[in-house]
């Protein structure tokens, strides 16, 4: 009997293979450890940034966010960049690693509080219930501090089995901007997949998928005249105007009669929760009407309307667009000529796709295994920037600390005792997807 010969593993070789796609699983025990002893200085860093007032559009408090995200990002090993505009400054933070997938970490770091509610709202935590409040607590100051020591664990980890993290540091995420969606699509198109921490529902909440939205004005040309004397050689624009609203409203899905059942307390009354499951498939809002006439006794020459479609099926978008334009080439009443412009500031939809999915359920099986919890799946009828990385590739979002009440000055919480799971369930996954290529397309 013959035997063959191998060669012994030289140290590189072990070395290349244990970065490979057979590297060993982190041990969640340590992940906890590790993650839970960053506890305090998360409260501490918290503290600091939620006290740095930053709303969209303030160029100093921007900046200040914007250095404070370098000074803790360098020491990391981060090579920190910034993007700048007239009233914000976005915040690039990327180091490589030694594995393959190229992940996008999502924050931002404006609020809707202006400059000032930090008097009316002192921070505050609680560290009995973990629930701290202050201005933009929650949205997003939370989710900041959480980032950065989400980063300092894989540091304390020694993790090093993804190709680059790239964390991107949204000034004015609340507005947006053409330098944010630049930046977005920028990004989507260096990386493999996107995970987004922004607005993370209560109770293990995820957010699978988001709404796409598109803006239209529709303005109707009238004839004017004496309302008494001259309706018959007169042509009304708010008639045809309203008219065009409810042909169009019925290219949106029906709406309850009783809206009060739907409201928090008519669902608590029938012992429902909320995650997103009642949002109507397509809404359109009118939210402005006008019209330049102030009597009473005069027929309208002008009348305008502003709205909006939202709907979850991107392929309902061209859909929905050409009965739009069909509706306004045919007005009813005789006389009126109609001028529609749109859709502009169209947001594409945060679809839940195959490889988003995969991450989803990886998650929920982590989060049920450490923690013995459920993760609840959200749909969201709101935009947020993780809908434009979503184009290109797959995302998924809500992995953050808890929110409630975000944009209420007076209400608005973030949970902190959810940081440590939280983050444990989010490096977990980076590892599941490193490891098994959750994120590539099958």
């Amino acid at each position: 009997m013959s035997y063959l010969r191998v060669a012994p593993l030289t140290a590189a070789c072990l070395a290349a293979l244990s970065m490979s796609a057979f590297a060993a699983p982190l041990d969640a025990a340590k992940v906890k450890a590790t993650v839970e002893g960053q506890f305090p200085a998360f409260v501490q860093d918290h503290k600091t940034i939620t006290e740095i007032e930053s709303p969209t559009g303030d160029k100093a408090g921007s900046r200040k966010m914007a250095e404070w995200l370098k000074a803790k990002f360098e020491p990391l090993g981060y090579t920190v960049s910034f993007r700048e505009n007239d009233s914000s400054t976005h915040v690039i933070a990327r180091k490589k690693g030694e594995g393959k997938q190229r992940v996008l970490i999502l924050g931002h770091t404006d609020t809707v509080q202006p400059v000032g509610s930090l008097a009316k709202q002192p921070y505050s935590f609680d560290a009995k219930t973990g629930i701290a409040k202050g201005p933009g607590v929650g949205d997003s100051k939370a989710s900041v501090a959480q980032l950065l020591h989400f980063a300092e664990s894989l540091e304390k980890l020694g993790y090093k089995n993804y190709g680059e993290m790239i964390f991107y540091f949204d000034g004015e995420e609340e507005v947006g901007s053409d330098l944010e969606e630049q930046l977005l699509e920028e990004l989507s198109k260096q990386a493999d997949l996107t995970l987004s921490v922004d607005t993370s529902r209560p109770d293990w909440g995820l957010t699978t998928q988001r709404k796409w939205s598109a803006n239209y004005d529709l303005k109707v040309h009238g004839v004017t005249g004496h309302a008494g004397n001259a309706p018959q050689s007169s042509a009304s624009a708010t008639v045809e105007l309203a008219n065009q609203i409810t042909r169009i409203m019925k290219l949106a899905s029906p709406l309850p009669k009783d809206p009060a059942q739907f409201s928090a307390e008519g669902l608590k009354k029938r012992g429902l929760s909320d995650h997103g499951q009642f949002i109507p498939e397509v809404s359109i809002n009118f939210g402005v009407i006008e019209t330049g006439n102030k009597k009473r006794n005069s027929v309208p020459a002008d009348a305008l309307a502003k709205f909006e479609v939202r709907a979850y099926d991107p392929a309902l978008m061209q859909k929905i667009d050409s009965a739009i334009k069909k509706i306004a080439a045919t007005p009813s009443v005789g006389g009126t000529r109609i001028e529609l412009k749109g859709p502009f500031s169209t947001l594409p939809a945060m679809a839940k796709t195959p490889q988003a999915a995969r991450m989803v359920e990886s998650y929920k099986n982590i989060i049920k295994q450490q923690y013995g919890a459920k993760v609840v799946e959200w749909s969201g009828g709101g935009v947020t920037i993780g809908n434009f990385t979503s184009k290109h590739i797959p995302t998924i979002d809500g992995l953050g600390v808890e929110t409630d009440y975000e944009h209420d000055l007076n209400k608005e919480t973030a949970d902190l005792k959810t940081f440590a799971p939280r983050t444990v369930g989010m490096i977990l996954l980076l590892d599941d997807i490193a490891n098994n290529g959750l994120a590539a397309k099958k």
